[in-house]
């Protein structure tokens, strides 16, 4: 098979990387966790562009990873219990 044939696998879509990013902003807050996600951004788009893709794709891919992200976070939050209050 060609090199141009091989695809990377997106990296929105590993499960594992979502979920391991969303942990660590989960327990970040403020400018700790914009400076790390600003991190962990130019270093996927490296990772992007290091297999191939042109820049433009490649920042389409990692806006892509942070949607996958944002909602894992969503859902997290979403299936924390709610404490019930009495009266």
């Amino acid at each position: 098979m060609s090199a141009e044939k091989i695809r990377a696998f997106p990296i929105d879509r590993q499960l594992f990387l979502v979920r391991e990013v969303a942990a660590k902003l989960d327990n970040l807050h403020g400018e700790t966790a914009a400076s790390f996600w600003r991190a962990k951004a130019a270093e996927l788009l490296d990772l992007v562009v290091g297999s191939g893709r042109d820049r433009a794709t490649a920042g389409d891919e990692v806006r892509r990873f942070f949607l996958a992200v944002q909602k894992e976070l969503s859902a997290g939050v979403a299936s924390e219990p709610v404490p019930v209050l009495s009266a």
